[in-house]
């Protein structure tokens, strides 16, 4: 007697479609079991409520391992729909990716559903159909559900709770927004200080982080950004603007994955509701007045360059940024020394960084010596290319010790998951949680693997290295023409083409990562040099 598995799955829109609910899917399931002859032991019958575009669910990677372990030769669902829903058109093809999964680990796929073949030469175009049309309803479903709350708004109603603003509270019950009185205390609060203390927005959210106000629904601080937003949100004097935003998809580079674009639609396409106002019209209109005499100002204000903007680093992990006193002394500082930028603990105290102010010009001029120092001497930097690349170097030795790290991680997480799906299969997670261990799981997978490819990379290169000498030799003899003649933007180009990163420590140090192009195969990454006797406290 063959032993198998039944998968059973609906998602929160599924849930509402009549005849595909759980119970229904497992007890189909467990009679086709029965006809084929097949035996499903309880805790065999796999059920979860998870979206359909996603093939690394939890109960497909149990399916997947029960196969792979010789606990199951065969798998019984409902409809192919249970199995996979493609988001977008195109997607189809996925399914044959898993179903493919499914046969090397030794499990026959069988639907309840007679319409759709398991065998045969026809199996394939069945299943290609049943996909399409899977992502078909899918997208219907969405543009329904679409439809649905455009006309929910054009009543009068508010969406969802998504919509309610720092200060409100959705009342599914009326689907309309109430105003939340001790967050609504800090919006008035907020418009008032702004408008007649004439605080800056860094001003304004520290003076709130001070006051340990209730702060923004799921951050630890008041931030500049989420102060303007919320200086700027209509909803506070009474109108609240639905279907305001738009996503799109974006192609991005070859091979990667395409990024979602958000944007604000036409203001004949946004959709008005009145909601309870915390401020008068009067002072919401003279707020943005306010706010947009700050933008013309700040666009006005030329503000001074800095060569090493985006590129200098303080120890603490923060960045550095230039700055320059009323007497036109130029000097770098850690952003998370800046009190509205700092972490701040558990009473809404900032806790910034103690570093002081870096003199900016003697450490400009010692960044821009040692980088042009290797392009004016070519031999020392074929002598460093050199010794990067012995097999006792640290650069090398490094990279290696962490390459091996990285594998023996992605080793690891296979091992993390099983371990995942045996506590989920237990009962020992929820689903939600669930869902969260193994996005996690995801992205850090998809880390581990970018970053193996990256070490990879750079190992391969320091072991070819050694031949590009003479043209490393030859690129830094180009470069160094005209060093003395490039004015700042000259100078700032270059130090961004060839510098990666600058780390600046505590006690005046300095770590230099520098990309020195041999050719598009080729980096080399110099060792630090040293800056003493910058910091003014």
């Amino acid at each position: 007697m063959i032993r198998g598995a039944v998968y059973c799955r609906v998602s929160t829109s599924d849930q509402r479609d009549e005849g595909t609910s759980l119970d229904t899917q497992r007890d189909k399931g467990l009679l086709k079991a029965a006809e084929l002859g097949w035996e499903i032991p309880p805790e065999y019958v796999i059920q979860e409520d998870w979206t359909g575009k996603d093939l690394r669910r939890p109960g497909v990677q149990r399916l997947l391992e029960l196969g792979r372990s010789g606990k199951i030769k065969g798998i019984i669902m409902y409809t192919l729909d249970r199995l996979y829903r493609p988001e977008n058109d195109g997607d189809e093809w996925r399914v044959f990716e898993l179903l493919q999964q499914f046969q090397e680990a030794g499990a026959e796929v069988v639907w309840v559903d007679a319409s759709i073949p398991s065998k045969g030469p026809l199996a394939s175009l069945f299943t290609f159909l049943d996909a399409w049309r899977s992502g078909r309803e899918r997208r219907a479903i969405m543009e329904r559900t679409a439809r649905g709350r455009m006309e929910k708004a054009r009543r009068g109603k508010v969406v969802s709770g998504a919509a309610s603003p720092f200060g409100y509270r959705y009342d599914p019950a009326t689907s309309t927004l109430v105003i939340h009185e001790e967050e609504a205390k800090v919006v008035r609060l907020a418009f008032k200080l702004y408008i007649e203390e004439r605080l800056s927005l860094n001003e304004l959210a520290d003076r709130l982080n001070r006051l340990g106000l209730p702060r923004p629904r799921g951050g630890q601080r008041w931030r500049s950004s989420n102060i303007g937003r919320m200086l700027s949100h209509e909803a506070y004097a009474g109108t609240l603007w639905q279907n305001r935003w738009q996503s799109q998809k974006v192609a991005s580079k070859p091979g990667q994955k395409p990024r979602v674009k958000v944007t604000e639609r036409p203001k004949e396409e946004q959709i008005p509701v009145a909601v309870p106002a915390i401020i008068s019209r009067e002072l919401f209109e003279a707020m943005q007045k306010r706010l947009q005499e700050n933008l013309r100002l700040a666009k006005r204000n030329t503000k001074r360059e800095y060569l090493l903007s985006g590129l200098l680093k303080h120890s603490c992990g923060s960045s550095m940024g230039g700055w320059t006193d009323q007497n036109g002394s130029l000097y770098y500082r850690c952003y998370k020394g800046l009190r509205f930028k700092a972490p701040i603990n558990e009473k809404g105290e900032p806790q910034p960084c103690s570093l002081g102010l870096v003199g900016g010009k003697p450490l400009e001029e010692a960044v821009w010596d040692k980088v042009t120092g290797l392009l004016k001497r070519p031999d020392l930097l074929v002598e460093e290319l050199e010794r990067l690349t012995q097999p006792n170097s640290i650069t090398r030795e490094a990279l290696e010790e962490e390459l091996a790290q990285v594998r023996k991680r992605l080793e690891d997480i296979p091992k993390e998951e099983r371990r995942l799906v045996e506590g989920y299969r237990r009962g020992m997670y929820a689903d939600f949680m669930m869902r969260e261990e193994m996005e996690r799981i995801k992205g850090e997978r998809a880390a581990a693997e970018e970053r193996q490819h990256e070490l990879e990379r750079q190992i391969g290169h320091l072991v070819k290295a050694v031949s590009y000498c003479r043209q490393a030799e030859d690129l830094a003899k180009r470069l160094s023409r005209g060093l003395e003649t490039m004015d700042f933007n000259e100078r700032r180009e270059l130090l961004r083409l060839l510098v990666d990163e600058i780390i600046y420590y505590d006690d005046g140090r300095l770590t230099i990562k520098t990309i020195i192009p041999l050719n598009e195969n080729v980096q080399l990454h110099p060792e630090a040099g040293g800056v003493r006797g910058l910091i003014r406290t």
